[in-house]
């Protein structure tokens, strides 16, 4: 049994030497981006948020996590 788990971090787009990944959940009430240059800092967004981000200047990384889940039955030694 496996289970698949997608998420995106939002990439900065134009910058040269190092890449600058969204740290926190920008809305329309608060617009302010803040951004890491360590992927490790950068906010998981799964789809479902209400963000507000200008995809025009950035790019989306796709993340998809495959957990799964093995069940296997044992003997006991004598």
């Amino acid at each position: 049994m496996s289970k698949e788990t997608v998420t995106y971090l939002i990439k900065r787009k134009g910058i040269d030497d190092d890449d600058l990944y969204i740290t926190n959940r920008p809305s329309e009430n608060v617009p302010t981006i803040r951004y890491s240059t360590d992927k490790r800092d950068a906010k998981h967004f799964d789809g479902l948020d209400k963000t507000s981000i200008d995809m025009t200047k950035h790019v989306a990384i796709k993340k998809t996590v495959t957990e799964t889940t093995k069940y296997e039955e044992v003997g006991l030694d004598d």
